[in-house]
């Protein structure tokens, strides 16, 4: 009887298993620490397949779904595949600890002969348990003062801005012990805009504070969306992670929901206990609200994007770029409001330039592009429409000098607050779209293989 054999063809070498698990939990390990920065699935992704390939492994797949990655190399007919999974768990905005890892990027796939595996975990191991490079009551101040920043960038004074620095230095402190209580996301934002509410009304109504609250909430509520990973939501939407952004979305509607419920009940008791004139302190809202682009605006939206950075331990070096980042990103916005654009398009604008030049000019400086992104669209994210909504919310069951508005009025002005975060992070990745050949082009060893696919940072 005559059998069937297929003739021997040699092939590649099958990969052995040690150094397959080897490499899956090297790049499983920087991808985690990408996602738990910020980052987008698709950075992620892409970061993992070429660094498998920076060692010999291009047969990869990868699979990342919010909070869990897993990771699969094929070894052809004659050997399983293997596969391994890692959980991220936890979530933080250290940028010197990305810059870091950005470099050990750079060593293993730019490099014609990649570290070897002992030195990059070693690298690797280093810059995870390293200690943030400065005090973490120096990022909470940078956090504080960024927050002035904001409440003088949309029209507040100088009893403002102390004001909102020393609510967000409690609402921080607040936030941080709750966090370590493992309260939920929910509630941290619900505690942070009571307090921030509460205590600015409380300053108007008393008489300590001259302007009205709006200044005060609108900058806490921008210091309290500062955590949510709208750029990595966008991102992961267009970039075909639809799971992962999905499950951004549930984020970071429940964290604006905190915010929504922390603003409107800390408005009803003030009605209640200091009745219909401690309400119309909060429901009173200025109609004009054109952004300037003059040069105190300027020099308050380069202190914003300066002390943003350093509350999330970005780099020194690269605060000079974040401050000019913050101010180029606010005198786009606002000149494109100023002659017609609408918020929702100057906001877009204005971030498609933001991550355009962050593609390029960081690569250079060889800084992460996140931190220039980021510092330039926090001051741009829109507290004060936000509030608008919400007060508005609050007092649609009553009326205080005919400035209260339906809940239908309340609704829209919600939903364009949440169209213009929407348009900043689609604006951010439409720059980086446009932008990430132009920086492919400046990397010194470009190849048409897959250590090619460098990832976009952001």
């Amino acid at each position: 009887m005559r059998e069937n054999l297929l003739p021997a063809i040699p092939g590649p070498q099958v990969a052995d298993e040690t150094l397959v698990l080897r490499v899956l939990d090297l790049a499983l390990r920087i991808g985690e620490v990408q996602l738990a920065t910020g980052a987008g699935a698709a950075v992620a992704h892409d970061t993992m397949l070429a660094i498998a390939g920076a060692y010999g492994l291009p047969t990869c797949d990868v699979d990342i779904a919010f909070s869990t990655i897993t990771m699969c190399c094929h070894r052809g007919v004659e050997a399983g595949p293997v596969t391994t999974m890692r959980n991220v768990r936890y979530r933080t905005q250290d940028y010197t600890r990305l810059a870091t890892i950005d470099a050990l990027i750079k060593d293993i796939v730019d490099q014609d002969v990649p570290l070897t595996s002992s030195e990059a975990f070693e690298r690797l191991a280093t810059a995870v348990d390293a200690a943030h490079p400065y005090p973490r009551y120096a990022a909470g101040l940078a956090r504080s003062a960024f927050a002035s920043a904001v409440a003088m960038l949309i029209g507040g004074g100088a009893g403002v801005a102390l004001a909102t620095f020393l609510l967000t230095g409690i609402v921080w402190g607040g936030a941080r012990w709750l966090g370590r209580r493992n309260v939920p996301m929910f509630f941290q934002q619900v505690f942070g805009a009571m307090v921030v509410t509460t205590a600015a009304i409380g300053l108007a109504y008393s008489g300590v504070l001259l302007d009205a609250p709006y200044y005060i909430v609108a900058a806490g509520i921008i210091v309290l969306l500062t955590g949510l990973s709208l750029v990595g939501l966008v991102q992961d939407a267009i970039t075909g992670f639809p799971l992962t952004a999905a499950g951004r979305v549930v984020e970071v509607v429940l964290a604006t929901a905190g915010l929504l419920v922390g603003v409107v009940v800390s408005i009803n008791l003030a009605g209640l206990v200091g009745g219909p004139s401690a309400t119309s302190y909060a429901l009173t809202i200025p109609r004009d609200l054109t952004p300037q682009a003059d040069l105190g605006s300027l020099i308050a939206a380069a202190a914003a994007g300066l002390f943003f950075a350093l509350s999330a331990y970005a780099p020194l070096r690269s605060l000079p770029v974040a401050a000019i980042g913050g101010a180029v990103a606010w005198g786009i916005y606002a000149t494109g409001v100023q002659h017609g654009m609408g918020q929702v398009v100057a906001s877009a604008l204005a971030a498609a330039v933001i991550g355009l030049v962050a593609m390029v000019l960081p690569q250079r400086l060889n800084l992460p592009p996140l931190v220039l992104v980021v510092a330039g669209i926090m001051p741009l994210l829109p507290g004060l429409t936000l509030y608008s909504g919400f007060a508005q919310l609050a007092g649609s069951g009553g009326g205080t000098n005919g400035a209260v508005s339906p809940i239908g009025n309340a609704s829209v002005t919600i939903l364009l607050a949440l169209t213009i975060s929407l348009g900043l992070a689609a604006g951010v990745s439409f720059g980086e779209q446009i932008g990430w050949p132009l920086a492919k082009a400046q990397r010194r060893h470009a190849t048409a293989n897959v250590r090619s696919r460098r990832p976009r940072i952001f």
